[in-house]
């Protein structure tokens, strides 16, 4: 049991959790400048218009590839995609097709747009699939921290709104993420995020029965704290008892910042499911 503020605030907030956060990042931002020079891709494309609506995609000359959408975390507020590149590697070495986003951040944008933002970015992945030899509609999704956040609202989406079958999402992969968003409201961080109590009632996915029923991995790190792994397992239940059958993955020896280099590496078990997964089906 939390009996004090300042246990609640570090069990909400990862940087706080991690004090040497800034050191897991800065290794992770420069394994990703390295990775950078081994792909073959394209960066920068711009899938909406605003400023930060941009996308890298890695991918090989072989035909119909799976493809594999990553979105960032960073509280809504924070980091993008030039910290995960080498998360390419493994998913390229494996045939399939990398897609690896940026989006608006709060306080500048409402978490709702964001939300939208991502919806057209799939949207604009399923649309131009072909131009990177990608199959649109074999299509695994995951996201760290606010992106597991992000990607868990994409399963109460209509998609047939947007022309598209649902059954183009083969699997999701939900890794430590922030889930009930009401709790942010009431913590210190939320003096960065600018998440109103409406904002985070709207955008909290155990209040949104999913549409869509697909292969799910809930992950998370070991050292994680106690609340913020039960995030992960709340929202697990909460997907089972919607007709889900979740896989359950604890990277044990993980704190929440250390995760970004183990999603890069094609030896941990995380990766080898997410790959799997592509050619489940």
């Amino acid at each position: 049991m939390i009996n004090n503020i300042e246990e609640i605030e570090k069990s909400f907030n990862p940087r706080l959790s991690v004090p040497n956060f800034e050191m897991y990042l800065e290794k992770s931002k420069k394994k990703a400048a390295l990775a950078k020079k081994k792909l073959f891709g394209k960066i920068n494309l711009r899938y909406g218009n605003s400023a930060l609506q941009t996308l890298d995609v890695y991918y090989n000359n072989n035909f119909n590839l799976p493809i594999h959408i990553f979105i960032h975390g960073g509280y809504w507020r924070a980091l993008d995609k030039s910290f995960h590149t080498h998360m390419a590697l493994p998913f390229v070495k494996k045939k399939i097709c990398f897609f690896n986003i940026n989006y608006g951040l709060c306080p500048s944008v409402k978490l709702s747009e964001i939300k939208n933002q991502i919806i057209e970015c799939i949207v604009w992945i399923h649309r131009n699939a072909k131009r990177f030899n990608a199959n649109s509609e074999n299509i695994i999704l995951s996201g760290h921290s606010a992106g597991a956040h992000l990607a868990s609202l994409m399963l109460s989406v209509n998609w047939k709104k947007y022309g598209i079958n649902k059954n183009f999402l083969k699997g999701v992969v939900l890794i430590s993420g922030i889930y009930d968003t009401e709790i942010v409201v009431k913590l210190n961080i939320n003096k960065e995020i600018g998440l109103s109590i409406k904002e985070a009632r709207n955008n909290n996915p155990l209040r949104k029965k999913p549409k869509l029923i697909t292969p799910a991995i809930i992950s998370y790190g070991g050292k994680e704290p106690i609340k913020w792994k039960e995030q992960s397992t709340n929202y697990m239940n909460f997907l089972n008892q919607n007709g889900f059958n979740c896989k359950e993955i604890s990277c044990k020896k993980d704190n929440h910042f250390s995760l970004i280099d183990t999603l890069a590496s094609n030896k941990s078990k995380i990766v080898k499911e997410m790959i799997q997964l592509s050619y489940s089906s």
